[in-house]
């Protein structure tokens, strides 16, 4: 039963279309019509004798053929290729455009193009292109699953000039393209205030007591630089110069974090409701701070990233996070954990630290566990009241 599970999920997570490409070459409704009555005028002309009704229906027919042969026409000249401006997340409606360019010389009768993989259903009608012209289309798409997705074929169909016979023709390769998982929602700042909390626990879980401002040395003032907290703009002084000044600290350990992504043992529906908790996470921590962030992915390809938490490095991990799998077993998981410790000791980490963990993840932490003492899943995250899981999100 897991393993008819697990598969579908593969099957799932390719998300790959299916394209079934009907004839080149096709008689349009109007051909069809045009067809029977060329017909009808060479068998009423040839069975009454009428020479000049014969003559009508054999030059029918010759300007059927005629269209079916240059329906097509330079349409080989035509290059197309979709373009994504912005990142594609699993259940979200993106935007995305089409480039369609002329590379020769001459004009490119009136045509048509569809896309199978786009929400729009009867394509566009596109007008001559002149030498050398670029036109640009935009269309939506929904990606349901995280990984790769591999789009259709771009489809164009032409029936100049008379209109009776329709002959496609489809780019000559297909594109891939990379969505990353589900976002659930989060309350602003519940999350900060949990890390905060357990950043101060000591050895034997309980709460240390000192002095708020001897977290940080506080240094002096400089002008901000991209990356920079916003708490640590000091506005009255950027009022007075004009500019936005920030405090220099030695330290911020309240906000610097180091996050252990923790996938756990097998491929299930499970590990995808995990994805997209971590996923969330993530994308909220880096969407409006600047402070350095350490993520370790434990999984069956173990990485590491250390940066200032931003939103470049945000779509970094959540890349990493849509072609991730967790380990297929006990043995597998525990080499992970290995290497995570070792990649992490050379590393200086920073003092607040989270691990990221599946319900069903089995007590298997040893090599972390000195460094990695506070845990979270999205059933206590949920039951703490700042995390929603995409369903529930989008039902609300």
């Amino acid at each position: 039963m897991a393993e008819s599970v697990s598969a579908s999920l593969v099957q799932e997570k390719t998300a790959v279309v299916k394209e079934i490409k009907p004839r080149k070459r096709a008689l349009l409704p109007l051909g069809k019509i045009f067809s029977l009555f060329s017909a009808l005028l060479v068998f009423i002309g040839v069975y009454k004798s009428i020479n000049l009704l014969s003559l009508m229906g054999y030059f029918l027919l010759l300007a059927l053929f005629f269209n079916a042969v240059f329906a097509s026409r330079r349409l080989r000249n035509v290059a197309v290729k979709r373009y994504f401006p912005d990142q594609l997340y699993a259940g979200v409606p993106s935007v995305y455009q089409i480039e369609v360019y002329n590379v020769e010389n001459k004009i490119i009768p009136p045509w048509y193009l569809l896309d199978a993989s786009s929400d729009r259903g009867k394509g566009w009608a596109i007008p001559s292109l002149g030498a050398y012209v670029r036109y640009y289309l935009q269309s939506r798409i929904l990606p349901l699953h995280r990984g790769y997705l591999e789009l259709a074929k771009l489809e164009l169909r032409g029936s100049y000039p008379f209109g009776l016979v329709q002959k496609r023709v489809w780019a000559e390769q297909k594109e891939k393209v990379l969505v990353l998982p589900k976002l659930g929602l989060s309350r602003p700042g519940s999350l900060e205030s949990f890390i905060a909390k357990l950043s101060t626990l000591d050895d034997n879980g309980n709460i240390s007591s000192f002095h708020p401002l001897a977290q940080e040395e506080f240094h002096g003032l400089r002008v901000y630089r991209p990356g920079d907290s916003p708490r640590a703009i000091h506005w009255r002084t950027s009022a007075r110069r004009g500019e936005l000044m920030v405090r220099e600290f030695e330290d911020f350990p309240g906000d610097d974090l180091l996050l252990v992504l923790d996938l756990g043992i097998g491929n299930n529906i499970e590990l995808e409701s995990f994805i997209s908790f971590a996923a969330t996470v993530v994308h909220d921590y880096c969407r409006v701070r600047g402070n350095r962030m350490v993520v370790v992915l434990v999984a069956e390809e173990v990485v590491v990233f250390d940066a200032r938490a931003d939103y470049a490095f945000g779509v970094k991990v959540l890349q990493h996070l849509a072609v991730a799998n967790a380990c297929a077993s006990v043995f597998e998981y525990r080499n992970a954990c290995i290497k995570a410790a070792n990649l992490l000791e050379n590393i200086t980490l920073p003092p607040a630290t989270l691990a990221l963990r599946r319900n069903n993840g089995t007590d298997l932490f040893e090599p972390l566990k000195d460094r990695l003492v506070p845990s979270l899943d999205a059933k206590t995250a949920r039951e703490k009241g700042f995390y929603e899981p995409p369903s529930l999100a989008e039902e609300a």
